[in-house]
């Protein structure tokens, strides 16, 4: 505890809503009603469960607790771990409460509690078998720890492993936290607040929590993985919203199959507070688990173990909800997987990386295509599908496969991007896809900086195994070999089926590829640093052959980039970029690419076309295929540049005349 504060703060714990006279049948044998506590979440309140009472079996009582976590964020309360203050709101309802529901920061602060309480009555029991001593006073002997029948966490944050959060975790709960609270204060008050004044409010809000309040709300989250949550023997209903972007719906599905005794309910179109949004709904969940509960709500010892439920996530016509042959409480007719992936936006503010100011403080196209990237990655993860999880827990790598992009203000060293991240997969598409916009602040304006459109496979791993399980809404989107999508892009390249590779002959082969082309070729063994999912060349690696491709161009021409810089202080400048891949290329395969000047427009930029194959069966195959639109640009200060047209002697080297002067 805090040693600032004597006292700790209040815990407020009433009756909200009595009971109704039980039919004798439904009555307890010792006469007292069930009874239920209802626990809020951080810089909640009682009122967040208004609309409970008047929907809920009426034979059940209702109690409410005021936690110092509040939104008033009592001072101090952090000094304690959240179960401590779930141990107290508990003994303050007479009896004890037969179900306990929480919330967000209170359903995880249930949890913990529960994962206490279970934990501390097996020792006890354990050591009284052990030894037979004397009962303490007001307890029989041998009479296990009293805890409820059921509980149900409403929006819970969970993740099954530590190296499931990273700093992009850590990053997006502080930077979007006011975003959160915000969020609450809209379902509450709906459209009677300007929204203006509830931005202001949650600000407010955000000051009262505080950095050790939010700090102990992230510390929980942290903790999830620790929590021996498939011991657990109390039966549990979880409810999450579809469209949760605190707590996604992809956590709480986690979260129920890791707990031994769990019905899982995603309940459409609702976000964190889905008892507000979708009351009627909540309430029949609540309503069917309670009456599954009912019997046991005075419970003598623990719970026998009961059928592990949870929610199916795309059943087949005419299958059974099943999974594995367990029973699935819910078919969730609407997927809760691939939801907010296909809907929801995302922003999140990054920088450049230092590796891509190369010239001056301009970031090349290369580490401007990775922002974009990671942009995209963000997205998959604050929906619930990080890449890690991906692959750890379904065995399907994300592969960018598709990346167009186009740089429309150049990005400086130190800059911060804004990324929007908005979906853009077709309703038949076989790739998912993504419109990525990046905005960085320039001289007092917001300027729109970079257009990127981008898609993704998910590959299934072979390598290590066929996957056991993959979600049947994620099946669309999976593909067993890169490029399955884009085959008819290899028939728009020029045709290589002719080179002559048999006897591995890397010079003939090289003529081939560039013979009656103006173009350069090389040969490269792939490199692991280029790889990903141990074993087959990622989009980044592309990224750079398409970049050391130009380096390899102009120096084969004699308009080396360093010759330009050092001769006229002319730096390249790429305003577009496209890659495609089309096939695998896998680690230590060799990798022959092929750069060509295409077209060069009005003198100021050209247009390049990379190619790339591997040998395989005796034939070259084509794994990727790409442009650039390069420039080139007059350093006129360490700050500032301007568009140059070509003068004879690169337009020559460009045409294919490396001597032109």
């Amino acid at each position: 505890m805090n040693p600032a504060y004597a006292e700790e703060p209040p815990v407020a714990v009433r009756r909200i809503r009595p009971a109704a006279a039980p039919a004798a049948s439904a009555a307890p044998a010792d006469g007292a009603p069930a009874r239920m506590l209802l626990l809020h979440g951080l810089a909640g309140g009682v009122s967040v469960w208004e609309g409970l009472g008047a929907l809920t079996d009426p034979a059940w009582e209702l109690w409410a607790a005021d936690l110092p976590w509040n939104g008033f964020a009592l001072p101090g309360w952090w000094g304690r771990p959240p179960a401590h203050w779930v141990e107290r709101a508990v003994a303050a309802v007479p009896g004890g409460p037969d179900v306990i529901v929480g919330h967000s920061f209170g359903a995880n602060a249930l949890l913990a509690w529960l994962a206490k309480t279970e934990t501390e009555a097996e020792t006890e029991t354990e050591a009284e078998a052990e030894t037979e001593t004397e009962a303490e006073p007001g307890k029989g002997a041998g009479e296990p720890a009293r805890r409820p029948a059921g509980a149900v966490l409403v929006s819970p944050f969970y993740r099954p492993r530590e190296g499931d959060f990273d700093w992009a975790t850590l990053s997006y709960y502080v930077n979007q936290f006011d975003r959160m609270l915000e969020e609450g204060l809209r379902v509450g008050a709906g459209d009677r607040l300007p929204s203006e004044l509830r931005h202001q409010m949650a600000l407010k809000v955000r000051d009262c929590v505080g950095p050790y309040g939010w700090l102990s709300f992230f510390t929980t989250y942290l903790d999830t993985p620790r929590l021996p949550v498939e011991d657990l023997r109390t039966p549990f209903l979880i409810v999450a919203g579809e469209r949760d972007e605190a707590a996604p719906a992809a956590e709480a599905e986690r979260l129920a199959r890791a707990l031994p005794h769990a019905d899982l309910r995603v309940l459409t179109g609702a976000g964190h507070f889905p008892m507000v949004e979708r009351a009627a709904e909540f309430s029949d969940a609540v309503g069917g688990f309670l009456g599954r509960v009912r019997d046991a709500a005075r419970p003598a010892g623990p719970r026998a173990p009961g059928p592990r439920t949870t929610a199916t996530r795309c059943p087949r016509p005419g299958d059974p909800p099943s999974l594995d042959g367990v029973h699935l409480m819910t078919a969730a007719v609407e997927p809760t997987l691939t939801k907010a992936l296909l809907a929801d936006t995302t922003t999140v503010r990054l920088r450049p990386r230092y590796e891509g100011s190369n010239i001056c403080t301009w970031i090349g196209f290369k580490h401007v295509n990775y922002l974009v990237e990671e942009a995209v990655l963000i997205h998959f993860a604050h929906c619930g599908m990080p890449a890690r999880l991906l692959y750890e827990e379904y065995g399907l790598g994300l592969d960018v496969v598709g990346l167009d992009s186009r740089i429309l203000h150049a990005f400086h060293l130190d800059d911060e991007a804004e990324a929007e991240v908005v979906p853009d997969t077709s309703p038949d598409g076989d790739t998912l896809g993504f419109k990525v916009t990046l905005r960085v602040d320039r001289d007092g304006s917001t300027l729109k900086a970079v257009t990127s459109k981008v898609r993704v496979s998910l590959r299934a791993d072979t390598y290590l195994g066929l996957p056991t399980e993959i979600p049947g809404e994620l099946a669309r989107f999976t593909v067993g070999r890169l490029g399955a999508h884009q085959r008819a892009a290899a028939a728009a390249a020029p045709a290589a089926e002719a080179a002559p590779v048999a006897g591995g002959d890397e010079a003939a082969v090289l003529a081939a590829l560039t013979e009656g082309r103006n173009a350069h070729a090389w040969k490269w063994n792939i490199s692991y640093p280029s790889c990903h999912f141990t074993e087959r060349l990622q989009m980044d690696g592309y990224l750079r052959l398409m970049e050391e491709a130009k380096d390899r161009f102009v120096r084969d021409r004699g308009i080396s980039i360093k010759t330009l810089l050092d001769e006229r202080q002319w730096i390249p400048v790429v305003p577009h970029s496209a890659i495609d891949i089309v096939d695998e290329a896998l680690m230590e395969e060799d990798l022959y690419t092929v750069y060509t000047v295409e077209e060069i427009y009005k003198n100021f930029t050209y247009t390049s076309r990379m190619d790339c194959y591997v040998v395989r069966d005796g034939r070259l195959a084509l794994t990727a295929t790409g442009r650039i639109v390069h420039g080139y640009a007059l350093i006129e200060n360490r700050r500032d540049w301007h568009l140059v047209p070509f003068d004879r002697r690169v337009l020559d080297a460009l045409g294919g005349k490396p001597d032109g002067s």
